[in-house]
């Protein structure tokens, strides 16, 4: 039987070579979406000290950084991606730094940052619940009292997506879902890179883990409710779910 799907695994994906050049031409030609770019300018301050995890090869960083945001700090588990995104930052002199890190054991002191930001559903590619709780909870732990959290997800009760859940639900009750799979929600999806995992939760399960990780949730919305994203945008990225939660205090 195959092993189930691991945070090494999902690291081995993101640094390959040719994952990297995907992640390096979305940087290089799409920056940040519209719908980021104005949920992060009512979000944040351009003083404020961010911390964004899996920022790959520095899409977000570097699009925050050319905004004029002065302390952008990108980390990632993927020594490769990291890498790159010290790369195009150096060539364009921007003001953002990269470094290596977990998000689930996070190396920087209590309340350090003013605000986070997993984005591209960063945090639903941590294979494992508890997993996700831990990097919830150490998000948490390094924010200031106050601080406020963004990310994305998939939202499994899309109208789009469910004819697929309706029969992975069937499979999951018959004890046929696809090896590797940790629990209900994932999905490893086969795609020109590789094997792609994704845990797919619904509004509830996330607000419930926010609440269960110390959160105060603040707001969430569609992508496509904050903006119209053009083509290419598109074509990089299905639409997603939009959280803002803060750190009570």
């Amino acid at each position: 039987m195959d092993e189930k799907i691991d945070k090494e695994a999902v690291k081995g994906f993101f640094d390959d070579p040719a994952v990297v050049d995907h992640y390096r031409r979305a940087t290089a030609n799409i920056g940040l979406w519209v719908s980021e770019e104005i949920l992060f300018r009512k979000v944040f301050q351009p003083d404020d000290r961010i911390l964004e995890l899996g920022c790959g090869t520095g899409r977000i960083a570097i699009g925050l950084a050319e905004l004029g945001y002065k302390h952008v700090l990108g980390v990632d588990q993927a020594r490769n991606m990291v890498r790159e995104a010290r790369r195009i930052n150096k060539v364009l002199e921007l003001s953002a730094s990269f470094q290596h890190g977990d998000a689930t054991r996070l190396k920087f002191e209590d309340e350090l940052f003013d605000g986070a930001i997993f984005g591209f559903n960063g945090l639903m590619q941590i294979p494992g619940r508890e997993n996700r709780r831990q990097a919830f909870a150490e998000i948490n732990r390094v924010l200031r009292p106050g601080g406020l959290f963004v990310f994305t997800s998939h939202d499994r009760d899309h109208p789009r997506h469910r004819e697929f859940w309706a029969g992975e639900s069937k499979r999951w009750s018959e004890g046929r879902q696809m090896s590797r799979l940790v629990e209900y929600g994932d999905r490893l999806e086969k795609t020109e890179l590789g094997w792609s995992f994704m845990h797919v939760p619904t509004r509830e399960e996330v607000l419930r883990e926010l609440l269960q990780t110390g959160w105060q949730h603040e707001w969430d919305a569609m992508r496509p409710d904050i903006a119209r994203e053009d083509a290419t945008t598109r074509d990089f990225s299905d639409d997603c779910r939009f959280w803002v939660a803060r750190k009570p205090g």
